[in-house]
């Protein structure tokens, strides 16, 4: 009888610890080239190996006025951590994504914002250019960039988000000294990366375990952002203003600001019987006082959604323009999952649903009036009933 050939065996497999952070995070193997592994020179992301292999970074302090006082060297951590792995971009340098980024949002992303051409152009010249002095603008734009990109490309959604988290990981490390000790000439960048911040806070995913959401799981990290954006314009007002490039920007706000202002509130059904219900089981004089005011904005804030010539940047401006117009006890109200504040939030939310056509805030309206319902007490929760009904959303 012929002998039987011997069986193969399989060679052990020498498992290591000592990959890139990147196929850590995947759990896939790493080759371990320098470099960079084969694994992220494929999915065209930094590998860490690259970043070890550099040469650190000098100190802000360092190389002085030409680093436009960025601190890329910083290791402060964000206030808001979203960074899937901490990965650092070295100075300088880019990968094809990068670029693949940039030249996105300037030909696409910076189109998405508002209609106005003038406003439209500055986001696509003005706003990069800045971002080439000041770094964490740069991050910002790049994060942006990989969350719009991402809609459209399905097979590569999950590399892009991951890389947008990275961005804005490096860019709040980098802003956040910089905040720490705002002045004059920082007031302008500052303000952008607000701004490109707090649409990162609303095109991220929005699972529930989101991390740009507060651990009260109510308020969405959006919202707080809105008003640091405000207190940067309210510090800096002399400097931002004095950009003469910025003043059609402002223009077009203030235009609405104070139609917003002036104008009287129409009346709102849904909104009168949450005042009155309020008015009758609110005791504390100082909170009902916050609790009315914040609806009466809101009503300032729906007229503008009920006739009237308005274009949608104008319905856009006015919407957030409650956001801006709280007062701080409201805001507290917020932070501490207070029943009723959370029930005239959840009216807001029907202006979020009408602005659903814009990329970064479709979905909110939904999501956030979910979640304000599971974190409301019992019987707080057929006071929203006008809004769930007009969302559309089943609990």
């Amino acid at each position: 009888m012929p002998s039987t050939p011997p069986k193969s065996t399989r060679r052990p497999h020498a498992k290591t610890r000592t990959g890139c952070r990147v196929c850590k995070s995947r759990k896939v193997k790493c080759d371990e080239t320098r470099p960079s592994c084969r694994n992220c020179v494929r999915r065209g992301i930094n590998c860490d190996f690259n970043v070890s292999a550099q040469p650190a970074a000098p100190s802000p302090q360092a190389v002085g006025v030409s680093t436009g006082h960025t601190p890329i060297g910083s290791q402060v951590r964000s206030p808001v951590t979203v960074s899937l792995h901490q990965q650092s971009t070295p100075a300088g340098w880019f990968s094809g994504l990068d670029l693949e980024l940039l030249h996105h949002f300037t030909t696409s992303t910076c189109f998405t914002f508002f209609s106005e051409p003038m406003v439209r152009n500055f986001w696509r010249v003005n706003v990069p250019r800045l971002g080439f002095t000041y770094r964490y603008v740069l991050e910002a734009i790049l994060s942006l960039a990989a969350l719009h990109l991402a809609r459209f490309k399905p097979q590569r959604r999950d590399i892009l988000i991951e890389q947008a988290m990275v961005h804005h990981n490096a860019s709040s490390s980098m802003a956040l000294p910089v905040l720490n000790d705002l002045n004059s000439e920082d007031s302008v960048p500052i303000f952008f990366f607000s701004m490109l911040t707090t649409y990162i806070a609303f095109a991220s995913p929005k699972e529930q375990d989101n991390l740009l959401v507060i651990s009260n799981g109510a308020v969405p990290e959006w919202l707080f952002l809105f008003r640091g954006m405000r207190s940067v314009m309210e510090l800096n007002s002399a400097a931002i203003h004095s950009i003469m490039s910025m003043g059609f920007i402002f223009n077009s706000g203030k235009q609405i600001s104070d139609i917003w202002e002036n104008s009287m509130p129409p009346e709102h059904e849904g909104l009168k019987e949450l005042e009155t219900i309020i008015r009758v089981y609110v005791k504390d004089p100082q909170k009902l006082d916050d609790l009315c005011h914040g609806i009466d904005s809101l009503k300032r804030s729906f007229g503008f959604f009920h006739g009237g010539n308005f274009t949608d940047d104008q319905r856009l401006r006015a919407a957030f323009l409650w956001l801006f117009k709280l007062p701080e006890n409201f805001v507290n109200l917020l932070k501490d999952r207070d029943n009723e504040a959370l029930c005239v939030l959840a009216f807001f939310c029907v202006l979020l649903q009408r602005l659903d056509f814009n990329w970064w805030i479709e979905g909110w309206g939904i999501h956030l009036v979910g979640r304000i319902y599971n974190v409301l007490d019992e019987g707080y929760r057929l006071w929203i009933r006008w809004p769930i009904e007009e969302i559309g959303w089943v609990p």
